[in-house]
């Protein structure tokens, strides 16, 4: 197909009865979310849009475009406080700005958040009814960082975030007692600060992230594994900066996957955030396309063991051009199932920073060993 902006309204025969295997929810609307001189713009969308549509990927058979839906305050308050939500309605209303030193709200960013949480909650749908394989929700703004008052576990900004889009699909599946257990892998580079928090006291969501450590937003280090009935459900691996895709690989198999198959999900989300890729200046890491791609197969095998494919990826951050129109729709074409090249530049760790992610996987491993099998 031609290029494209990304503006254009997403056509309704795209959601035709045809059977597809991946949804990918998206709305113009999600532009409509203006932060200004921001790395978290509108852009970021209309890159993937167009890079989706130019390499064919959208297609009737693999990958269809799904409007999404707006989600109701009171889904949104299954992880967030009333008043939290309430205060940034009325911020957006009152014409937006700085909500803190990270955070840009403009007069539409209330009802795009609220978009962007419904477009969650529609992919969910769509996977757990079976009318999808699995789905991508192409949203912004990124959720993963907003705790149940915004800021979480002390943090000192929102991070570009107000509602947690992949907590409050969680929180929804697990209110309406489709699963009884919910697998979140955060492949951003920084930690899910506000996912561990909305979960930090449940057995019922096994929150994995691997992250950038000594970053913003400051926590996510191994010592974090939950608290009381959630002990040993929170899973974090700080690794070092400069790490790459052999170490992410060695902390995929020798932490993530072996936890993860003995939680034996009910349904996997995935916090896909593209920040950790060599790329991108937001963040010291060096994954390259074929890590990423690397990390979704995983999950994706592990759906397929364990909840019948049920998988819904979600987008986080990720801001440079490079990582958005080869990362991402790398994949993408791995959820759908098709071919994909994935030719990339892979940096290298240096050894010092290869020795310093083996202690730290280590340390994980020896802070879990009372509640998992390694």
């Amino acid at each position: 197909m031609g290029s494209t902006t990304g503006d254009e309204k997403i056509p309704e025969e795209n959601a035709s009865s045809e059977a597809a295997r991946t949804a990918l929810v998206y709305s113009p609307r999600f532009l409509e979310h203006r932060t200004g001189l921001h790395c978290e713009t509108p852009s970021r969308l209309k890159i993937v849009v167009q890079t989706l549509k130019s390499l064919g990927l959208v297609s009737p058979d693999r990958c269809r475009f799904v409007e999404p839906r707006v989600a109701a305050v009171e889904e949104i308050e299954l992880v967030h406080d009333p008043d939290y939500v309430e205060e940034i309605r009325r911020f957006c209303a009152s014409g937006g700005g700085h909500y803190d030193g990270d955070t840009v709200l403009s007069p539409e960013s209330f009802d795009v958040a609220c978009l962007a949480v419904g477009g969650m909650l529609k992919a969910c749908d769509a996977v757990f009814t079976g009318s999808f394989v699995n789905a991508f929700a192409l949203v912004r703004p990124p959720g993963h960082h907003a705790g149940i008052h915004g800021r979480a576990l002390g943090a000192t900004t929102n991070g570009f975030c107000l509602f947690n889009n992949v907590a409050v699909a969680a929180s929804y599946m697990l209110k309406k007692k489709w699963v009884d257990r919910v697998l979140i892998f955060d492949v951003d580079g920084h930690h899910g600060n506000g996912t561990q928090e909305a979960f930090n006291n449940t057995s019922k969501v096994l929150y994995v992230s691997l992250h950038e450590g000594g970053i913003y937003p400051g926590t996510g280090y191994e010592d974090e594994v939950g608290v009381g009935e959630g002990a040993g459900y929170k899973v974090n691996v700080p690794l070092p900066p400069r790490s790459d895709d052999k170490v992410y690989s060695k902390a995929l198999r020798e932490v993530v996957l072996p936890v993860a198959e003995q939680f034996k999900p009910d349904f996997v989300l995935l916090s896909a955030g593209y920040d950790a890729h060599h790329s991108d200046n937001i963040t010291s890491m060096l994954l390259s396309t074929a890590g990423y791609v690397e990390m979704f197969n995983s999950m994706l095998n592990l759906a397929e063991r364990h909840c019948k494919s049920r998988l819904v990826a979600c987008l986080e951050g990720g801001y440079s051009a490079k990582a958005l129109s080869r990362a991402l729709p790398a994949t993408i074409a791995a959820m759908a199932g098709l071919q994909f090249d994935e030719a990339d530049e892979k940096p290298s760790s240096p050894q010092a920073v290869v020795n310093r992610a083996e202690e730290v996987v280590k340390k994980v491993k020896a802070n879990l060993a009372g509640y998992w099998r390694f």
